[in-house]
């Protein structure tokens, strides 16, 4: 069906997929001429969302693990 270009988000699994995501997929499972080229693809809003909210969460990762570090090291001091 895709490749026929038939197909849709119907369906429990699609529940929790944004409108952009939804979008996205649309635009890259098209036909060649349409389809986004790879430049287009990451800067579609879905991609910059996404790296907007994994960079906000390595930060706090970074920042958590340093506190962790900071405990430890504290505790093992000689």
């Amino acid at each position: 069906m895709v490749a026929k270009g038939k197909f849709d988000f119907d369906g429990e699994e699609w529940d929790d997929i944004s409108k952009d995501a939804k979008d996205l997929i649309k635009k890259l499972i098209c036909k060649p001429e349409k389809r986004l080229t790879a430049m287009e693809a990451l800067n579609h809003k879905w991609f910059k969302k996404a790296l907007k909210a994994d960079l906000k969460n390595k930060e706090r990762v970074v920042s958590k693990k340093l506190e962790q570090f900071k405990k430890f090291n504290k505790k093992n001091q000689m």
